[in-house]
């Protein structure tokens, strides 16, 4: 069923508040609403109704919207506030906006209040999930770190005790979870004790026992989660301890301690169990699938420690592991292939082995030093167990060699794209060793099971030797590219291409004019990044500026086309255009570096304000961290660059976002200019543009101008520039030049004077 919104109406006339609910039922909500029109009675429904949606009138006999939003933006930052109002006025609206609304609707027009009401909750609902990934990936991301720490202790510590309870001071301090315990059966009471615990409760060390064969008197509806893990032999979660009520022993206790999930691993041995790792945590519904895999991991490497950890095998223990990446060395590794294929004995399963190395590591601790290239072995390292999950399918075999197992794909070229996908992902950002950036590189050999061996040992030689004929030609990627479908292969090759083109010169500006309406002067440009590629000529963008995102290319790119455009700039300048201006693209990949506004005066060679060099931004971009957004827009326009929104309208930006952000110029998208004179919709849409960013203060560009109709429905709405294929296309810097020299005349200009 449908949940209903819940409505909160701050009104003092009914018949308007009905009015507005039927508009909302109009595009399909179902509304729980109540109406309020005194301050008490708005503060009591805002706590006990819990609204999904505020909206109010603005002036009220007996209360005001500004001291509703004003309590709003106190008790309920989260829920959208929109004034229904036809006395609010203009400027009382955008006041409003800059105070925390998220919109305004006058009663005149009450048709714009359902797509209002629909962009607000979708606004709510995008902050709320990225909310939630980000807390989602912090999590993840402190459960690696414990992975990592746990992994290097197993091979560090010789003691068993001392181990355990290393491992549950990490998964306390470094994963943050509440408690965690190991436990051991006793072979002969078949009783599970903890033998080390960290965390909330660890007096209960000693007083607690589990039951490893059901009883009478402990049914499986009435056990503990850590039971149920040690007799079934599979992980077991419960992420509601409240929901499972008495259903679940010590379930009450553990909440009383403010535990609200607990997860249970058990240690096997021979598929066996003879112990348990025991985790609990305070947030509700904390433990994912991701984050279950990694612990599974954790377990699975305690119970192999159970195994071999004794002090007269710990030798024989450490030559299973590397101590620096935690990872199998090659005989484990070799081992476990080994019972992959025995599991599929006569039958042809697909398995994949990739060997790959990281290149140039050589050089990396010549010139560092050997500690830096152990740094980022480690960075390599921890990028597989990120992409890769479990540690079971990975290797490290010497220096900066690298093994991986990819079983259970459907076809080779599956197995294929998967290994590519997963190593783009986890190395297409550089690695940061204090003030540097060093990009991690690869070059890999594969073999498949059973073309390029029969056994474990022979696959791997196999992918080894694949991999030094890789590094013997110079290939960068995946040797063996003409195995892989055409659609992998040509990306690789034109990801390539891109990296040569950059350090061969091979992409250039061109630059399409911005004209004033109605005058028709040149008042600026925007610089447009193309690629002569000396195989195919002149590239589209559309092919190789998706592949310079993806990649990261994007930045090194971009860097360069601010110092391009910074010096054509000067130039021009210098030849008696001092009011040129320049706009240039800027990629989100680039504005999310910390460093960017520092990064863009120094590739611009700036020392003064106002140079003229603007930036443009996707409104895409917009959906980031608008609190380091906001300081890096606001770095650029305190020394005069100014900021436009390009595109603005195919986007997601709501005005309140827009109230609270550094931008001067909105940019009108090509899709509603190309409709204008012919579409009455498309005219209503940049004519609203326009009345927004007159209300904002912001001037406006219309993007795609293409026929004299088109820019005198734009001059009649009061749009301020135009750019686009009726003044001139994207040019070479010399033609444009030619532009600037002869001044040359718009038709509106033409037509002025006849």
């Amino acid at each position: 069923m449908e949940q209903e919104l819940r409505l909160l109406i701050v009104e003092d006339v009914p018949a308007e508040a009905e009015l507005a609910v039927r508009q909302l039922q109009a595009v399909g909500l179902k509304c729980d609403w109540h109406r309020v029109e005194t301050e008490r009675d708005y503060c009591e429904a805002l706590r006990d109704l819990r609204p999904d949606l505020i909206l109010s009138d603005f002036a009220l006999p007996h209360y005001n919207g500004s001291a509703a939003l004003a309590v709003a933006v106190r008790e309920a930052p989260e829920t959208p506030f929109i004034f229904v109002s036809g006395t609010i006025g203009e400027e009382g609206a955008i006041e409003a906006l800059k105070k925390g609304a998220v919109d305004y609707v006058l009663k005149s027009n009450l048709a714009r209040l359902g797509p209002a009401v629909m962009r607000a909750l979708d606004d709510v609902a995008s902050r709320r999930a990225r909310r939630e990934a980000d807390q989602r990936v912090e999590r993840l991301t402190r459960v690696l770190q414990m992975l990592s720490a746990i992994n290097a202790a197993v091979v560090r510590i010789h003691d068993r005790t001392e181990l355990f309870q290393e491992t549950c001071r990490i998964a306390h301090d470094v994963g943050n979870y509440a408690f965690a315990f190991v436990g051991l059966i006793d072979p002969g009471t078949r009783v599970a004790r903890p033998v080390a615990w960290a965390g909330v409760d660890a007096e209960s060390r000693d007083k607690v026992i589990f039951q490893v064969e059901a009883v009478a008197e402990a049914p499986e509806t009435y056990e503990t989660v850590t039971e149920r893990a040690l007799r079934t032999g599979k992980p077991a979660v419960c992420n509601d301890l409240l929901g499972a009520g008495n259903r679940l022993k010590f379930g009450e206790r553990l909440f009383s301690l403010q535990i609200n999930c607990v997860a249970s691993i058990p240690l096997l041995v021979d598929d066996t169990p003879v112990g348990v790792f025991t985790l609990g945590a305070a947030d509700p519904c904390a433990v994912s699938e991701e984050e279950l895999c990694m612990l599974s991991e954790v377990a699975a490497n305690l119970s192999f420690a159970l195994q071999y950890l004794h002090k007269e095998d710990a030798v024989r223990f450490l030559s299973y592991f590397d101590p620096l990446t935690g990872l199998a060395k090659r005989t484990l590794f070799c081992e476990r292939l080994a019972r992959v294929l025995s599991r599929h004995a006569g039958e042809t399963p697909e398995v994949l082995v990739v060997a790959f190395n990281i290149a140039r590591l050589g050089v990396i601790n010549d010139s560092f030093g050997r500690h830096v290239g152990d740094l980022v072995v480690q960075f390599v390292a921890d990028g597989l167990k990120s992409q890769f999950g479990s540690t079971d399918c990975l290797a490290h075999l010497e220096g900066g060699t690298f093994a991986i197992m990819i079983t259970g794909r459907e076809s080779y070229e599956s197995g294929v794209r998967l290994l590519h996908d997963r190593l783009t992902a986890a190395f297409s950002r550089p690695m940061v060793v204090g003030e540097r950036e060093l990009q991690v590189n690869i070059r890999a050999g594969m073999a498949r099971f059973p073309e390029n061996g029969a056994d474990s040992e022979s696959l791997l030689e196999n992918a080894e030797t694949a991999l030094h004929q890789a590094r013997k030609s110079g290939e960068s990627y995946l040797r063996h590219r003409r195995e892989i479908n055409t659609e992998v292969a040509e990306r690789l090759a034109l990801e390539q291409r891109l990296r040569v083109a950059l350090d061969s010169r091979q992409f250039e500006l061109h630059y399409q004019p911005k004209l004033s309406i109605p005058g028709g002067e040149i008042m600026g440009a925007e610089a447009l990044l193309r690629w002569r590629d000396p195989e195919h000529g002149l590239v589209q963008p559309a092919v190789f500026l998706p592949v310079l995102e993806s990649t990261g290319l994007i930045v090194a790119v971009g860097e360069w086309v601010l110092r391009q455009a910074a010096e054509d700039l000067r130039r021009w300048q210098s030849l008696g255009f001092p009011s040129m201006r320049i706009a240039v693209n800027v990629s989100p990949l680039q504005l999310r570096e910390r460093d960017f506004a520092e990064r863009f005066f120094k590739a611009a060679g700036w020392h003064s304000r106002n140079s003229g060099l603007d930036v443009e931004i996707t409104e895409g971009a917009l959906m980031d961290d608008a609190m380091t957004l906001t300081r890096t827009l606001q770095s650029l326009r305190d020394a005069g660059t100014k900021v436009a929104i390009d595109d603005f309208g195919t986007g997601y930006s709501s005005l309140s976002r827009l109230s609270e952000l550094p931008v001067d110029t909105l940019k009108i998208d090509r899709s509603f200019t190309s409709r204008l004179g012919v579409d009455s919709t498309a005219q209503a849409v940049v004519s609203t543009i326009v009345a927004l960013a007159r209300a904002f203060k912001l001037s406006t560009v219309a993007e795609g101008v293409e026929t004299l109709e088109q820019l005198r429905v734009l001059e009649s709405l009061g749009c301020e520039q135009s750019q686009g294929y009726l003044h001139s296309r994207p040019v070479p810097v010399g033609k444009f030049e030619q532009l600037l020299s002869v001044e040359v005349a718009t038709p509106a200009r033409r037509s002025s004077r006849t």
